[in-house]
């Protein structure tokens, strides 16, 4: 072989390996990105579950008509407690999401923490929830909002100014009736 042909097989050799490396650093920064992206979607899978959950909470609660048609709704119980128990708001209007009685935290498979002003140790999602009253037609109305932030994905206190479209924030609406 001419000494001039073993010289083009050497850069061939290197320029093939340049190109395998190349390849090889875009899957492996294609394959950390999607594990991110797998890891944000689980978090905002459970923040969903969580909203539900406490969405079925506040549905659950005494809002209705007794016989003499006067308006009868819960407004002794705290769902900020796990269980639900007695001493706290129960369907009473409340303001704005994560006023005092209407915030929980829990931890990374959402199981209850606690509550409070500050989240404890072990948080990995602030729940908030508002009950606002609602004209309807025919009857009484309230809106029921919560808001699920994951600290993964923000800062553990979450900011109070939460808009539905801020990344980590998990936002659910519902409207009750009374009937």
């Amino acid at each position: 072989m001419p000494r001039s042909a073993a010289g083009y097989a050497l850069i061939e050799t290197l320029v093939a390996a340049g190109i395998v490396v190349g390849l090889a650093a875009g899957v492996a920064q294609v394959a950390v990105l999607t594990g991110a992206a797998i890891r944000e979607s689980s978090a905002q899978a459970r923040a969903l579950f969580l909203a539900v959950q406490k969405i079925e909470q506040l549905q659950s609660l005494l809002w209705t008509f007794d016989d003499r048609l006067e308006p009868v709704s819960d407004e002794a119980t705290s769902l900020a407690l796990d269980p639900p128990g007695p001493g706290g708001r129960g369907l009473q209007s409340s303001g704005p999401p994560g006023g005092a009685g209407y915030v929980d935290y829990l931890d990374p498979d959402g199981r209850w923490v606690g509550t409070g002003a500050q989240p404890p140790a072990g948080t990995a999602f602030v729940r908030r929830w508002s009950v606002s009253p609602v004209a309807a037609p025919g009857g009484d109305a309230l809106l029921l909002q919560v808001q699920v932030v994951a600290t993964s994905v923000r800062a553990p206190s979450g900011a109070l100014d939460l808009r539905p479209n801020d990344p980590g924030v998990t936002w659910l609406a519902s409207v009750r009736v009374r009937h």
